[in-house]
């Protein structure tokens, strides 16, 4: 993490006017640096020995719930996060070999959705499953 990205962090949190603590700027910082979403043992490895377990949980639940990152969930079934640079209306590609995902900023997700009546969409999630480059030139 550079210092650039943690003022970013810094700045993001303060916007929220929740309490701007080392956990958070440091969690969002990692994020915002990630080239691709990042498994909550993703960031502790990344942070590590720094930050417990709990703590990571807890500021990755709060920094979704207030829209500063968001999380995808993949056939493990484990929660992968990225920084909510901008609204998430984009696609998610899933490595089958390595199980990394990777954020599809030109494939949007902003499809026409026919829904039953009464019925009301929050979001559409597209992952596209495959090989990553870096797989296939391994």
């Amino acid at each position: 993490m550079n210092d650039t990205t943690r003022a970013t962090a810094r700045e993001l949190i303060s916007k929220t006017r929740a309490r701007i603590t080392p956990a958070r700027v440091d969690i969002l910082a990692a994020l915002l640096g990630a080239q691709r979403p990042l498994s909550h043992l993703d960031i502790q490895e990344l942070l590590a020995p720094g930050l417990d377990r709990v703590t990571v949980y807890r500021v990755l639940d709060w920094l979704t719930a207030e829209n500063l990152a968001h999380k995808l969930s993949g056939d493990d079934r484990v929660w992968r996060f990225s920084a909510a640079k901008a609204p998430h209306h984009h696609a998610h590609f899933h490595c089958q070999q390595c199980g990394r995902f990777y954020c599809l900023e030109d494939v949007k997700t902003d499809l026409p959705v026919a829904l039953p009546k009464s019925f009301i969409a929050d979001s559409v999630e597209i992952t596209v499953k495959g090989i990553c480059a870096d797989c296939k030139s391994a």
